[in-house]
């Protein structure tokens, strides 16, 4: 199936209604169904089911600052489904969005997607490309605002399996924070066992069902790919913060995350686009106008974002209670697992190696050393060379990996040791290579942290 066969096929997804509702017994519950239909034949239904929230708080909001909120998590869901055959139009029948608003969901569309349009071949310059029809109704030219009291607990803090989870959850606790957890379901056993050893007043958990009519599409050969998934974490996230009175959410994206994978079409294409500062920065303010947020409660922020990966991994390695329990690897995600082959294994290992005691980084973290596997040689050198195309994974900048390589080498070098294979063939390779030695001393401006957070971090 080609991309303008699909199109033709299908010309439009629209996105009909929602519907919520609230189960307040023992163990309490806010279900969301959506419904998006595209065109001809085929409907979805994916769905939403948020465990661990006081229903109490829930019926004491607007119905109209509640349906908004619904609304706009509803679009976050949309990528997913129009990807599948790129319809010309999208429809939204479910509520109303002004042209600014208009404007910044094409970007998330279009930017947003980057990855999925260059591994598909996808001419997402193309002026056709995507076109948004507005059918339904304005509810209100007054959002309604919450009151400050509302918001009683001062961070949301979601969670993923890696590092940066780690690394934020420690800072967090040492400083006796208070902050509730948000997992997103279905979790990896590593962010079920990093909320556990946290001290967190609470876990709250988003169960995210895909409507199982999507996955028959995707078997059926209909197109497939990356999507912006930190974007919908910043909604959902927002939303759960709204509901539950967060004063701040605190992600754990670094600055790192800013640099592209490569380039398409003369455009940047960056898998972490949806975790870079100019997503943040685009996020909070479509919050502030369009998400309730004008009293900058359920603030949206990265709590790291000031230091760089290298950094990061640097002060992890100090946990030595956490490092056995993180996880990374999306090939082994499910299975809580490190898979040992693929560029985030590689560059996770390259990071903690000139900080970790290689016996306890090779037996309580990964199970082997990766610096002694010749075939991962290639993948090494892709993260690091800044002439080749970074790999479109989660991994830091190639100034950062050339830097932990040279690390790496020094240490053996430094007691007279045996350099393992990689290193060894990469020691000629990075002497001719410009390597930054000041990145573990340097602090990225910017970022959205107060100063109370700025202490915690450092």
């Amino acid at each position: 199936m080609t991309f303008d066969s699909l199109r033709q096929q299908h010309p439009q997804l629209s996105f009909k209604s929602y519907h919520y509702s609230l189960d307040a017994k023992q163990d309490p519950q806010l279900k969301i169904e959506y419904r998006f239909h595209l065109e001809p034949n085929i409907t979805f239904s994916p769905q939403v089911t948020i465990s661990g929230i006081d229903p109490e708080k829930i019926t004491n909001i607007p119905e109209l600052f509640l349906n908004n909120l619904i609304f706009q998590l509803g679009l976050a869901e949309l990528p997913s489904y129009w990807k599948c055959a790129c319809p010309p139009a999208i429809k939204i029948e479910a509520g109303w969005l002004s042209p600014n608003q208009i404007k910044w969901w094409h970007q998330l569309f279009t930017v947003g997607l980057g990855e999925f349009f260059y591994l598909n071949q996808i001419d997402f310059l193309a002026p056709d490309l995507l076109n948004f029809q507005i059918e339904g109704n304005k509810q209100s030219d007054v959002v309604p605002t919450l009151e400050n009291n509302h918001y009683q607990t001062p961070y949301l803090v979601p969670i993923g399996g890696g590092k940066d989870s780690g690394l934020t959850l420690s800072l967090l606790d040492r400083s006796q924070a208070s902050y509730d957890t948000l997992v997103l379901e279905p979790a990896s056993p590593a962010a079920a066992n990093l909320t556990n050893l946290s001290q967190a007043s609470r876990q709250i958990t988003a169960r995210r069902t895909i409507c199982p009519n999507l996955l028959e599409l995707n078997q059926q050969g209909y197109l497939n790919g990356h999507t912006p998934f930190s974007a919908y974490l910043a909604f959902i996230s927002t939303f759960i913060a709204h509901l539950e009175g967060h004063q701040q959410i605190l992600v754990a994206n670094e600055s790192s995350a800013n640099q592209p994978n490569l380039k398409y079409k003369g455009k940047s294409i960056n898998h972490q686009w949806s975790k870079s500062f100019e997503f943040e920065q685009s996020f909070r303010k479509y919050a502030q106008e369009f998400l309730n947020s004008k009293s900058k409660q359920a603030e949206y922020l990265s709590f790291l974002r000031p230091l760089n990966e290298l950094q990061i991994a640097q002060k992890f390695a100090q946990l030595s209670t956490w490092l056995p329990h993180f996880k990374s690897c999306n090939v082994g995600q499910k299975t809580g697992t490190w898979c040992h082959h693929c560029p985030k294994c590689a560059f996770v290992f390259a990071m903690l190696y000139p900080f970790v005691d290689t016996q306890t980084l090779i037996t309580q973290v990964f199970s082997r050393n990766l610096f002694q596997d010749s075939s991962l040689l290639n993948i090494f050198k892709q993260l690091a060379d800044s002439s080749l195309n970074k790999p479109l994974e989660c991994v830091g900048t190639d100034e950062e990996v050339r830097l932990a390589l040279q690390l790496a080498i020094n240490s053996h070098l430094d007691k007279n040791e045996p350099l393992p294979l990689v290193l060894d063939q990469l020691k000629n390779w990075l002497a001719n290579q410009p390597i930054n030695n000041q990145l573990l001393d340097e602090r990225n401006s910017d970022h959205n942290l107060d100063e109370d957070l700025l202490q915690m971090l450092q």
